[in-house]
């Protein structure tokens, strides 16, 4: 079946292994899918949110370093015009989600999600890398605001903390570092 619309090829777009648990492994696709192995990739069980968006595409994993089976996902759906930030958590292996953007907390459309981080140090501390720069939030998600800095308004593609520096890849502007998130 082919559609004039963009092109959807089942494909992984993220993969992470659990720092906590020898084996368990995580996979979202670019149509909207999320599975979860606890045996090392031996068995698989689907974990999609309820209300993912049909076929967006699941850009980021992060498994928190505070709590096993706690996860969060960033997906867009900007191919298919849907502009809307979604972001989601999971407490329990996938069990029950939470919706953590309603374009009313902080981040609106167009600034569609592309990556989500929590940090290492602070459980509910959030970041995340939208096509039109950086937001946090400092409540597990309930509100956000931007998080810009002296960071050009720019697509962020990815996110790393490291040593206690905030480290973020953009899509053209090169990288930037906060350094000593304390």
């Amino acid at each position: 079946h082919d559609h004039t619309g963009v092109e959807l090829y089942t494909t992984i777009f993220a993969f992470e292994e659990s720092p906590m648990k020898a084996g368990e492994l995580w996979a979202g696709t670019d149509d909207g899918r999320l599975h979860i192995s606890m045996d090392g990739g031996d068995n698989w069980k689907e974990i999609t949110p309820g209300d993912m968006p049909l076929e967006g595409t699941i850009n980021s994993i992060d498994l928190s370093p505070h709590a096993p089976g706690r996860a969060f996902i960033a997906v867009y759906k900007y191919r298919e015009n849907d502009f809307n930030p979604y972001i989601f958590m999971t407490n329990d292996y996938g069990k029950n989600w939470k919706k953590l953007t309603d374009g009313e907390n902080g981040i609106k459309a167009p600034h569609f999600v592309r990556v989500v981080r929590e940090d290492r140090k602070r459980k509910g501390l959030l970041y995340a890398g939208t096509e039109f720069g950086m937001y946090v939030s400092f409540d597990e998600g309930q509100q956000w605001q931007s998080f810009q800095q002296n960071l050009p308004v720019t697509p962020i593609t990815d996110i790393a903390l490291h040593n206690n520096d905030l480290v973020i890849a953009t899509q053209g502007r090169s990288f930037w570092i906060m350094d000593d998130l304390s």
